[in-house]
């Protein structure tokens, strides 16, 4: 009973996401229409549209909170990535056990494999590479497609015209 309420509250907030950024999005394309008699395709970089970034902390199988949260945060990113969204996942301290190719625990497999798609779209998923290897993780293991953060990229990411959603 007591997460029940606790993942109505999640889910609830994930839906106004998903709304605010379709209304969003409409919005632009209807201020973009009337100021060009060309019809030109929305893409959230090549047009100054906002980066999405899901910041997943969670990711803990003992915890059912950090999965929830985990769980959460990659389906936000899917979804937001089927409307067209420029979508980064980025993964530190916790959220770096859903990295690893093969995670010994089920719901850590079906969370990476869910990413693995989501990168495979054209998404990217950067990995703090400290917390990764903090957690016992070894960087040979880290799931191909990932990125590895570094000062230098997250820089570059945190500069630029970006919403950030933490899980």
């Amino acid at each position: 009973m007591r997460y029940t309420v606790y993942v109505l509250g999640i889910v609830i907030a994930a839906v106004l996401a998903v709304a605010a950024t379709v209304q969003v999005s409409q919005q632009q394309q209807q201020h973009d229409s009337t100021h060009t008699s060309e019809t030109i395709p929305m893409h959230p970089i090549s047009h100054g549209g906002h980066t999405i970034v899901v910041h997943i902390s969670s990711g803990d199988p003992k915890d059912a909170r950090h999965m929830l949260s985990a769980e959460m945060g990659v389906r936000l990113a899917l979804a937001m990535q089927q409307h067209g969204k420029d979508v980064i996942v980025f993964l530190d301290s916790y959220g770096t056990m859903l990295a690893p190719r093969n995670p010994t625990d089920d719901k850590l497999k079906a969370l990476n494999s869910d990413l693995q798609q989501f990168a495979m779209q054209g998404g990217r998923v950067i990995v703090c590479p400290h917390c990764y290897q903090v957690l016992g993780n070894k960087a040979e293991d880290l799931t191909p497609g990932f990125e590895w953060a570094g000062p230098g990229k997250m820089s570059k990411v945190w500069s630029g015209d970006v919403i950030v959603i933490d899980y």
